[in-house]
């Protein structure tokens, strides 16, 4: 038996890019405890009738009609970083975005995923006895697409 390759949560890395030429990529602290991304396709059904017996139930048919990714991410609040999160879900801006496999080589599946993003959900909140915590939902803006890792 051969065990999976696996992937510890830390190193899925969520890198916002800082919009200069040529282009760096860090990583916030402000995402430091959860992080994830998901894709989902809208799609159109329709039902194709069977000419052949047409009062049989058609069968459904469906089309993928667009694509889209959503980049989440948690954790506890770094204070240096509100202003700069906050500045960016107050505009329009688009920022160029990629999840990284940190340490993964292109041999196990290494890369990651990049595309433009606007941040459209930011929270901050806190218990009384606790620590801050803040959350973040960042949606693509175009299409994302998958880079290997450098050989």
């Amino acid at each position: 038996m051969a065990p999976p390759i696996t992937l510890n949560g830390r190193q899925l890395l969520v890198q916002i890019g800082d919009g200069a030429d040529p282009e760096v990529f860090t990583h916030d602290c402000l995402i430091n405890t959860e992080r994830g991304i998901a894709f989902a396709s809208e799609t159109n059904r329709e039902t194709i009738p069977d000419c052949a017996d047409p009062e049989a139930p058609g069968w459904s048919v469906m089309n993928k009609s667009g694509l889209s990714a959503t980049i989440s991410g948690a954790g506890r609040l770094h204070t240096p970083s509100v202003e700069t999160w906050f500045n960016w879900f107050n505009s329009d801006d688009t920022k160029n975005v990629r999840v990284l496999l940190n340490g993964v080589a292109l041999a196990n599946g290494g890369g990651y995923w990049a595309g433009a993003f606007k941040l459209t959900a930011f929270e901050a909140t806190g218990p009384e006895t606790g620590r801050a915590a803040v959350s973040v939902t960042i949606e693509s803006d175009g299409e994302v697409t998958w880079v290997d890792a450098a050989a």
